[in-house]
């Protein structure tokens, strides 16, 4: 499963199916998109810091406005 994959399961779960997996695309943006408000960021930084073994830094949340944006940082944390 690549990146975006395990963040579209990361996704469902968290925000228990209110956004349909399909829908999830690198070009999605996480609040308009998504709905994702601040609240929510937390349990996805915690979510995607358990499922991926990595620790977001607070300036990390300043630099997240779409998926890719997420997933370039995954990326850049291997």
């Amino acid at each position: 499963m690549n990146t975006l994959d395990t963040l579209r399961k990361i996704f469902d779960e968290v925000f228990e199916h209110d956004a349909e997996r399909a829908e999830i695309k690198e070009d999605s943006s996480l609040v308009e998109d998504l709905g994702i408000n601040s609240i929510g960021m937390l349990y996805m930084a915690m979510a995607i810091e358990e499922n991926f073994g990595v620790k977001f830094d607070n300036g990390d949340f300043e630099k997240l406005r779409t998926v890719a944006d997420v997933v370039r940082l995954l990326e850049s944390k291997k």
